[in-house]
């Protein structure tokens, strides 16, 4: 029984160094220019989330959830004007207002932010992330994890994966939020996705809501060598799957099923070019930098 426990220590360490390394990875190619010239700026966002958090904590009716979504997405833009991004969204019809759960892929740590920048508080319901326990943790993200609703999981823990689900069930069905669940359970780092994990879509059969695939396309590529200049992402939101198709079937197949329409819109996406198609975007969204068609 020690041996085995030994075995499934080591085995941690090999995914937490695993972990570190994707994110020394991703920090490889952002301009070390863009993040000195902005380093006062970050530190004092970070100072005031961390300031914020602390009242918070005090009277949580200090500060209303929207004006918390609001400052979140304001700086936010911060993040994306320092990594140059664009955002080109293509179906965002399919995000119904009501409560529902989005399963993206997962290609960087940068699709957490896309999706926060996406999200019209007017338009949809906010989002809420199931997000790995260690963001809780960290020295700049945990000063931002309590202020919009976010569900923490320990990926080590299955009691904690059930907790996790009943937490964002009762988001779904009692306050209609929008829960992103990431379903290959972290970063694939590529275009093409991991295996989906199979028990990752039973929330939505348990909260008995519709389920909108996401195809992200090329965030990671942000942090590999490339020609400077506005980087492009395309997030592309497929068509809702409905609770009254899918109740019946088996996690798994459902799972599957998630899965095939994310890669066929990447698929179908990936080489798309407004530009070369002649096509202008049916909104703008110059403040975070979002085209939508």
């Amino acid at each position: 029984m020690q041996q085995l426990d030994k075995k499934q220590e080591i085995e941690i360490k090999q995914e937490l160094n695993t972990q570190e390394d994707k994110d020394k990875k991703e920090m490889a190619y952002v301009s070390k220019w863009r993040l000195f010239t902005n380093a006062w700026s970050i530190w004092r966002v970070t100072a005031k989330a961390k300031k914020i958090t602390r009242k918070i904590k005090q009277d949580p009716n200090l500060y209303s959830e929207e004006w918390r979504y609001n400052w979140v997405k304001k700086k936010i833009r911060k993040v994306l004007k320092i990594a140059n991004v664009e955002i080109n969204v293509i179906g965002i019809e399919n995000w119904l207002d009501r409560g529902i759960v989005l399963a993206p892929n997962h290609q960087s740590n940068l699709d957490s932010i896309l999706m926060l920048a996406i999200n019209d508080f007017s338009l949809q319901q906010p989002v809420a992330f199931i997000a790995k326990q260690e963001l809780w943790k960290t020295k700049i993200f945990k000063h931002f994890m309590n202020l919009t609703d976010n569900i923490p999981l320990d990926r080590n823990n299955p009691r904690s994966a059930l907790s996790a689900m009943k937490e964002a069930k009762e988001l779904i069905s009692d306050y209609k939020r929008t829960v992103v669940i990431f379903p290959e359970g972290t970063r694939s780092a590529k275009q093409e996705p991991e295996e989906f994990q199979s028990a990752s879509m039973k929330l939505a059969q348990m909260a008995y809501v519709p389920i909108v695939p996401v195809s992200i396309i090329d965030s990671y590529k942000l942090f590999q060598k490339r020609k400077h200049g506005r980087f492009v992402i395309k997030v592309v939101f497929g068509k809702p799957m409905m609770p009254e198709k899918f109740i019946s079937l088996k996690t798994e197949m459902l799972t599957k099923n998630v899965q095939k329409e994310v890669e066929k819109n990447i698929n179908l996406y990936k080489d798309w070019d407004p530009k070369k198609l002649g096509l202008k975007p049916k909104k703008v969204d110059k403040k975070n930098r979002t085209n939508f068609y």
